[in-house]
């Protein structure tokens, strides 16, 4: 029985990494084209751009894990049987309750480094990620600082500078964002100061105007202010300067937080629980769908047509897993008091699978749970 978890486990495991490093790759170069493009178009270095691309890899592990855990077991579960060494193991009297241990040890196993990774290592690579962003936007924003010249960021923005002071003063700001298909937005102002703020840099507009052309209606509104302040760092790098979340913070910093400041703001504190919750549920439901994926195809029965319906089955679970999920956390979203309803999921799939192993070996029969 050893020699046959061992085998089972190292099967598992070796297919897990197969299948993790494909899909990683995938959704490596998918999302690396476009980082490459925006990066190398703003003027950053190859080196800006890889480093950008490793500090994503962690949540890209996080996110690729569960799957590549499901595509594992649902692959050696079906070569086991298209081998027929699963009926080999099952004449022996073997149950499917007792196959699926080392099923169980190799989802105890995932379960563990996605929660390392969502606990730990995604939290902190965010966490750097989003400061060499802010980085990068003020770096972005210093090359806006050009007299006499129209620059143009990005293809929603232009900009103009029409003198600098000594003191730092800008003088004639002229400023126009395209970004919303529905708007187009020009800001001019008489004198500005650039200033840096926790969330990046800030363009503080002094006696100006605000043309805002409403593009569906072709209605303009004018409006005239002593003093506006604009994200300029948003603008010129959108998704750059936000401030930091708590998706940023590891989940013994959240836990430390809770702790030392008792009179936190609901919104905040909410955020908070909601994310650690989400922590611990996200790897425990990892573990259900690799033992979804098992019982149905350890439980399936053999076909010379092949064993794609038993595959198609245990997709087709893990989406009704994956949409409750979904549904689950909207729900806990808008209703603060319900955090409990994160594990739903975890109890439909943990009810599914072992419903369908209970029933595969009877265990209501003495005499088959006997081995008679």
């Amino acid at each position: 029985m050893g020699r046959i978890n061992t085998y089972i486990l190292k099967q598992l495991l070796k297919m897990f990494g197969f299948f993790a490093l494909v899909l990683v790759l995938i959704y490596w170069i998918n999302r690396a084209v476009r980082l490459f493009d925006r990066l190398i178009a703003d003027g950053q270095s190859a080196l800006v751009f890889l480093e950008f691309t490793s500090l994503t890899l962690p949540w890209m592990i996080f996110v690729i894990a569960p799957i590549a855990g499901f595509a594992a077991v649902i692959y050696v579960i079906h070569r086991l049987a298209t081998d027929r060494e699963l009926v080999v193991v099952q004449s022996a009297g073997l149950s499917v309750a007792q196959i699926a241990k080392p099923v169980w040890g190799f989802a105890i196993s995932l379960a563990v480094l996605t929660l390392v990774l969502s606990s730990i290592l995604v939290p902190i690579s965010q966490a750097q990620l989003h400061q060499r962003q802010m980085e990068v936007a003020e770096n972005l924003t210093a090359r806006l600082l050009t007299e006499g010249k129209f620059l143009t960021p990005s293809d929603t923005i232009t900009f103009y500078l029409r003198h600098i002071t000594a003191e730092g003063q800008l003088e004639g700001v002229f400023l126009n964002d395209a970004s919303d298909p529905g708007k187009n937005i020009t800001y001019s102002a008489a004198k500005a100061f650039l200033v840096r703020s926790e969330v990046g840099p800030r363009l503080v507009l002094i006696d100006g105007v605000i043309q805002n052309l409403d593009l569906t209606t072709d209605k303009l509104a004018v409006t005239r202010f002593n003093d506006f302040v604009i994200n300029i760092g948003q603008i010129v790098s959108p998704g750059g300067t936000a401030a930091k979340r708590s998706e940023h913070f590891t989940s013994l910093q959240l836990i430390a937080q809770l702790i030392s400041v008792p009179d936190m703001r609901e919104s905040a504190r909410f955020d908070m629980l909601y994310t650690l919750h989400q922590r611990l549920a996200g790897p425990l439901l990892s573990m259900c769908l690799v033992l979804i994926g098992f019982a149905v195809m350890v439980t399936a029965r053999y076909s010379r047509f092949g064993l794609w319906r038993p595959i198609l089955v245990a997709v087709i679970c893990l989406i009704l897993v994956k949409f409750i999920e979904g549904l689950c956390m909207d729900y806990s979203r808008q209703n603060h008091d319900a955090l409990w309803v994160l594990y739903l999921p975890l109890l439909c799939g943990a009810v599914l699978s072992y419903g369908i192993i209970f029933t595969a070996d009877q265990i209501w029969n003495s005499d088959k749970a006997a081995g008679i």
